[in-house]
């Protein structure tokens, strides 16, 4: 069997098994100090150290009788060093072969494009290094066609043209995700409408703003593009003379640009200055929302978590909140200063819009995600049949550990229903693990060690799959007809 890499805590008992002098005694003494609950998560790390072929063990009155280490086991740190190894020069490799930039932007900014393509030309960067993604049609559309998807794959940067077009564009903000998503160099190049407090779903205010406007900005943009690709260095001179003529070209268009059209019903705004981080906004939000002026630190969580709101610090925004104006926080309760709460309650609407954007800036629907790498190609073939059986069965929750022999036994019993082969059950850890690793799921019961031992679908994905648009139903079929073993 190759090495396999275990998970922290059955690591943690492997190493000091094999660390041991007497690794029997060391094993009774985690058994004899445990409780009920423990002693089923250490039974769960025995049984998986025994299957991976790292120990043997015998019992004797319900207690480790006899632990035999196997070679596997005294070697396992030397094993997991060449496994780190090994994946350090992949991703190198991997990375090597990047060698496109990608500008993302919509057909209707296409001239700022242009002048970034001329601009990269004249400092000795090849126009077929150079991909630009407003083909004709892409955006009226909200598919990525294959041409996109194929350049994205090879793109060692991307440079996104921000406009309140490109927000605008389903087809951008599809764009926009996989850009998120991909591990590779993102710069947000800003129209003069976007600013990081309008910033929102991916590319949000997380990331920071350049301007064509101003030499250090595209000093930075050139810098970043010639280390990306690795492109000769060429003459000061030449780049300082190309950065003028940049500048000087954007200046000329946004002298004559049509701004975008501004929305009359948010002129109506009110005074949030006392309120300095997203932490308390998000919070104020949920008040506002609620018509409340105590709140449970547990029922905020709660909401953060049902709408899938990212990186709250709630005790933050609590203490905060509750410094203004006779506000309390005791035993996990904030009592909002009555004044406050007259002020924002009194302009609940203006106050709202306002808070919104911190709320935006820190939500990553996982439908969103599960779109975007459903429409780039990202999601396998297992991955898909994982899907099929989440939604034929109506799965919403997933064990893990050693609850994820149920959940095994559950899928062995789907594909004989299905006449399928055991390709998804072989492979559910893979599956629970790609879930995990994009959010689609959140933990939601817990070992008496603090591990996860199950997670559940996040909400919007789980409303998504159980009402699955056609075209989807369409694709999972025909997997499943690939895997049909009757056929």
């Amino acid at each position: 069997m190759g090495f396999i890499k275990l998970p922290s805590n059955s690591e943690k008992i492997l190493l000091e098994l094999a660390q041991a002098e007497n690794p029997t005694q060391v094993l009774n003494a985690h058994y004899e100090c445990c409780s009920i609950k423990e002693r089923n998560e250490l039974d769960g790390i025995v049984r998986e150290l025994k299957e991976f072929g790292y120990i043997n063990v015998k019992w004797a009155d319900n207690m480790p009788w006899i632990v035999m280490l196997n070679n596997s086991a005294r070697t396992y740190g030397e094993q997991l060093a060449e496994y780190e190894s090994q994946k350090m020069v992949q991703a190198q490799q991997k990375k090597k072969v990047k060698n496109i930039i990608f500008i993302s932007h919509r057909s209707t900014d296409k001239e700022v494009a242009d002048m970034l393509v001329d601009f990269f030309s004249g400092t000795g960067i090849p126009k077929d290094k150079i991909f630009c993604s407003s083909l004709p049609g892409n955006d009226i559309n909200e598919k990525i066609s294959g041409e996109v998807k194929n350049a994205l794959k090879n793109s060692a940067v991307n440079i996104v043209i921000l406009s309140q077009s490109y927000y605008d564009s389903a087809y951008c903000l599809n764009e926009a995700g996989v850009l998120w998503y991909e591990d590779v160099p993102v710069i947000p190049v800003a129209l003069p409408e976007i600013t990081p407090n309008n910033m929102y779903g991916f590319l949000n205010n997380e990331y920071k703003l350049r301007h064509l406007d101003c030499d250090t900005d595209i000093s930075y943009i050139y810098d970043k593009i010639s280390e990306a690709i690795s492109v000769p260095q060429i003459k000061f001179s030449i780049v300082t003379n190309e950065n003028n003529k940049l500048r000087a070209r954007y200046a000329d268009y946004l002298r004559i640009r049509e701004l975008p059209e501004s929305n009359p019903t948010k002129t109506k705004t009110t005074d949030i200055s006392e309120v300095t981080t997203d932490d308390e906004r998000i919070v104020l939000y949920y008040i506002l929302q609620k018509k409340v002026r105590k709140i449970h630190k547990e029922n905020i969580e709660k909401w953060l978590e049902e709408n899938e709101i990212y990186d709250v610090n709630v005790d933050n925004a609590f203490d905060l909140l509750s410094t203004l104006e006779g506000g309390k926080y005791d035993n996990g309760v904030l009592e909002l200063g009555i004044e406050i709460f007259r002020k924002y309650s009194a302009n609940t609407e203006p106050a709202m819009q306002e808070f919104k954007k911190s709320v935006d800036s820190h939500t990553k629907l996982s439908t969103d995600v599960f779109g975007m790498l459903w429409e780039s190609g990202k999601v396998d073939t297992i991955a898909k049949l994982f899907v099929a059986y989440i939604i034929e069965e109506k799965i919403e929750t997933f064990g893990d550990r050693w609850m994820a022999d149920m959940q095994i036994e559950s899928i062995k019993q789907w594909e004989d229903k299905n006449t399928l082969d055991s390709e998804l059950s072989s492979n559910y850890g893979s599956c629970l693990g790609f879930f995990i690793q994009n959010g689609f799921v959140y933990e939601s019961d817990w070992t008496s060690y603090g591990n996860p031992r199950s997670y559940t679908l996040q909400p919007s994905l789980k409303k998504y799959l159980f009402e699955c648009p056609d075209e989807l139903i369409e694709e999972l079929q025909r997997v499943k007809n690939e895997h049909d073993f009757l056929f």
